[in-house]
């Protein structure tokens, strides 16, 4: 019997994790559809917007669920009404974007309808081809871009994500969030993202969990980055990429092949499915 047989919900980071070269290996699509013939429960956990992770959901199977917005908000699966949102405070969220719009950062705020851009004129060209391509897919709703804090609406708010390929910009925004006690994390090198207080992938996983009547300690989460920590820390199968950070491998009970090998497929076959 494999080791981790009990496992009664598997929880993916996208990018980095689940995804690879643009898209979802073969082998990670296979083991996650035999898990939830079984009746083991999936959910995809990103960063990302619940419009974007749709079409990512579709791959795999109709009964999936959706964490997105780094776990600002929870869907049971596309098209079923939505169970959780975790939304800023006004006044903080209003605190948050002028610490970032002070750095000269490109940036964005998500909320469930629109994403607000700032700081356009820094954006970088990898950035800029990527918003125009979720735009035209309608992964995005729409943009506005308002040329001062005071100029947009703070009710709603789900997340901040900067993003800069400038030597040191990021380390100058960790700085600027840091001297204002805000905590952030990232998914990657070149961006940070802040959250409200008390929102993380971790705490939306014990959500879900709570909603499915399933122990977290009964929960498999996988992860690369240091916006995985909280997810990973939340249950009893904490899964880190090959490719994960050092922070991330720390917090992992077990450490998957590479996203580029089809890590998360592999590792399900062994240790929840038993089979190579």
């Amino acid at each position: 019997m494999p080791e981790a047989s009990n496992v009664k919900l598997i929880c993916m980071d996208m990018d980095g994790t689940l995804l690879a070269n643009g898209g979802i290996p073969e082998i990670n699509i296979r083991a996650l559809r035999e898990c939830r013939a079984r009746g083991i429960r999936l959910a995809l956990v990103s960063g990302r917007n619940f419009r974007f992770l749709i079409s990512n959901a579709a791959e795999i199977c109709d009964e999936i669920a959706i964490i997105s917005a780094n776990g600002a908000r929870i869907d049971l699966q596309p098209g079923e009404k939505c169970i959780y949102e975790g939304v800023f405070e006004e006044g903080y969220a209003r605190e948050v974007c002028e610490t970032l719009y002070e750095t000269g950062v490109y940036f964005e705020i998500y909320t469930s309808t629109k994403n607000y851009v700032f700081n356009r004129e820094r954006i970088s060209k990898i950035h800029k081809h990527s918003l125009e391509m979720y735009l035209k897919n309608r992964q995005i709703l729409g943009l506005e871009f308002p040329d001062e804090p005071s100029q947009a609406e703070y009710g709603g708010i789900y997340k901040f994500v900067a993003f800069s390929d400038e030597s040191g910009m990021m380390d100058k925004v960790k700085r600027a969030l840091d001297d204002r006690h805000i905590e952030h994390s990232s998914s990657w090198w070149d961006n940070c993202e802040v959250m409200a207080k008390g929102v993380d992938k971790g705490s939306a996983v014990k959500i879900l969990c709570a909603h499915f009547g399933i122990d977290p300690q009964e929960a498999m989460a996988f992860g690369d980055h240091t916006n995985d920590i909280a997810l990973l820390k939340a249950v009893g199968y904490p899964v880190a990429m090959g490719n994960a950070v050092d922070e991330t491998k720390a917090v992992a009970k077990y450490i998957a092949p590479a996203n580029t090998e089809g890590g998360v497929g592999r590792l399900i076959y062994d240790k929840v499915l038993g089979y190579k």
